[in-house]
């Protein structure tokens, strides 16, 4: 019976993409305007029209919200949407959201203030876990998203692009999560296609969270772009051994700037530093 429901959602699935507007694969051109795009989203304005033709007009830019977190939504032309999630601003409250970085079930209920709380699944393994700042970013944005989505597709609107850079690709892994499990629960209309691309985004979960993810967006629906040399998709760290970070990343050099701390510093860096160094090793 399992197998017949399996088959059944392909072949939905399939017929959906048929439909679609957008094309499943990695597509160079596309990501580029994406990310041109994101720069341009926190102007939010006529300065778009100085940037390279493109076919995207803004519609929507959310009040910063939660950890300072901010989403814009462009429409295309063609009757294509757009979801940008902004990444990390010069504030303390915004780096917060990177360094809150516990990991906390993947389903489940996060009481984000005395009036809103967000009930989340973005993972069907009971053992999948996700990074709880960035969780509590999408928590606080997750209505507005939702509202922007049902809003459009009530004018037409089946096709959406995620995409986030840094900071903003690691919750657009989880915006991601968050849509397609409504969508799979029958909580969302199953003829919406979502197309993400993450840009040197970290990781948002554990690894029983990224077989969840690989799965939902399987098909070539689902990017995350990096740089070799980049740090930040190194972070937060799991199972890299120091050997195998990159010489930017500022972990590396973490030995040798608690040479110059005072005597207690060092000692509690030093220990946390080996044991850390240990743990990668294992």
């Amino acid at each position: 019976m399992r197998i017949f429901y399996l088959c059944i959602t392909m072949l939905i699935a399939v017929g959906i993409s048929a439909q679609s507007q957008l094309k499943p694969g990695f597509d160079a051109s596309e990501y580029l305007l994406l990310f041109s795009l994101s720069k341009y989203g926190s102007k939010f304005s006529d300065s778009l029209d100085k940037a390279a033709a493109h076919p995207y007009k803004p519609i929507y830019r959310s009040p910063e919200a939660g950890l300072k977190n901010q989403w814009s939504f462009f429409l295309r032309d063609d009757n294509v949407g757009l979801i940008i999630i902004r990444g990390t601003v010069g504030d303390k409250t915004s780096w917060l959201a990177n360094f809150y970085a516990a990991m906390i079930p993947a389903t489940g209920t996060l009481h984000l203030t005395d009036s809103t709380t967000f009930n989340y699944k973005l993972a069907d393994d009971p053992k999948a876990a996700i990074h709880v700042g960035w969780a509590v970013s999408l928590g606080f944005m997750a209505d507005d998203i939702i509202q922007k989505l049902k809003e459009h597709y009530a004018k037409g609107v089946r096709d959406f692009y995620i995409f986030g850079h840094s900071q903003g690709g690691a919750i657009a892994f989880l915006t991601t999560s968050y849509l397609r499990h409504l969508q799979l629960d029958g909580k969302l209309p199953g003829d919406i296609q979502f197309k993400t691309y993450c840009s040197a985004a970290p990781k948002p979960g554990n690894t029983n969270y990224a077989y969840d993810y690989e799965f939902i967006s399987r098909g070539g629906w689902g990017f995350n772009v990096v740089n070799a040399a980049d740090w930040v998709p190194e972070t937060p760290y799991t199972v890299q051994r120091m050997q195998d970070m990159n010489e930017i990343n500022p972990l590396i050099h973490a030995k040798e700037s608690l040479k110059n701390q005072k005597f207690f510093l060092r000692l509690i860096g030093n220990s946390t530093y080996n044991s850390f160094n240990r743990s990668c090793l294992n």
